[in-house]
């Protein structure tokens, strides 16, 4: 386990993330435009909004993790003091794991199903840290420790098939978590997990977060799990940010119209009786690029003709709240 002199040492680890105007494309297509936010060091942002919107795009590029064929054409990310989008070669790969970490979806998908697990761990200490293979061993066994598995000795020598889904997620929390980074970028990795192992892994991530001084984008598209653990949240829809706000005033005093419109939807899946009809937003997401003007405007109920042709500026409506609406003046 991390001794307290170790936890000591960490914890100062977590720095300011700023995104200034990211756009990322996927050959010609726009996926992300004009991007700004910034993440407080030690706190967690959750990125929201229906698949399609944008948000694992903006993850993926502030970790410099894009898939081929994807580029940032424009904007920067800068973790601390570290500007991400200016590193190449060797200094980009050693930027990954330890100034910013990825936290994959699909845990059986991220793990090698013929490798043992805990030789999986300790591989990333030998690769990335030059680390002997006993030392190796010893590291993946106290990162076992460290994800709250109580037998790691057993759990190390088991393949991944041989675990349940929260185990598996535990053991790639711990790959993750292997150098401490800065920025921990979460992928939605409690989607596919039962109401019960979520809430685990949950308070896991959040005791690891204040352990280790992490900061955490999260990826999310459960209104539930964002108001569980994140301090600000970032609404993404057609690859452009329309809110950021902090999370008690995205639940209480929304101004985006889509905001508004996915509070409605959790609440009326939360609250429904038996024969209700779920409350849903009308229309599809733009595919193929957002159309002219507001990207929401073909959805919203209460766009005007300016919506369709002007592309709403962010407006500062309070210190930590911003929102991109022609019609703030009409939403709550």
């Amino acid at each position: 386990m991390t001794t307290t002199s170790e936890a000591t040492a960490v914890r100062s680890l977590g720095s300011e993330v700023t995104i200034d105007g990211l756009s990322v494309a996927y050959g010609d297509f726009h996926a992300l435009r004009d991007v700004s936010l910034q993440v407080p060091a030690g706190t967690t942002t959750a990125l929201v909004g229906e698949s399609g919107s944008g948000k694992s795009t903006l993850a993926l590029a502030a970790g410099r993790i894009l898939p081929a064929g994807a580029r940032i054409t424009g904007g920067s990310v800068r973790v601390g003091d570290v500007e991400l989008t200016a590193l190449d070669g060797r200094a980009l790969r050693a930027a990954r794991g330890r100034t910013a970490a990825y936290l994959a979806q699909d845990a059986s998908a991220a793990l090698n199903p013929v490798m043992r697990v805990g030789r999986q761990i300790a591989e990333v200490h030998q690769v990335r840290n030059g680390a002997g293979r006993a030392e190796a061993a010893v590291l993946a066994r106290r990162g076992l420790e460290d994800v709250g598995i109580s037998d790691p000795d057993r759990v190390a020598r088991l393949y991944p098939h041989a675990l349940s889904g929260g185990m598996r997620q535990r053991v790639i929390i711990a790959m993750a978590l292997a150098f401490h980074p800065q920025l921990l970028i979460a992928d939605e990795p409690t989607t596919a997990l039962d109401v019960t192992v979520q809430a685990e892994i949950l308070g896991l991530v959040s005791r690891l977060q204040q352990e280790y001084g992490l900061t955490v984008l999260w990826i999310t598209h459960d209104m539930s799990v964002v108001a569980e653990i994140a301090d600000h949240v970032a609404v993404l829809y057609g690859g452009r940010l329309v809110e950021h706000t902090d999370v008690l005033t995205l639940f209480e005093g929304a101004r985006h119209p889509y905001t508004e419109a996915l509070l409605q939807c959790f609440r009326s899946g939360r609250d429904a009786g038996p024969k209700e009809p779920f409350t849903t937003i009308s229309g599809s997401p733009p595919v193929g690029g957002a159309p002219p003007g507001c990207p929401f405007h073909t959805r919203c109920p209460l766009a005007d003709s300016r919506c369709g042709t002007d592309l709403p500026e962010p407006r500062r409506l309070a210190a930590d709240h911003v929102a991109a609406c022609h019609r703030l003046e009409v939403v709550r």
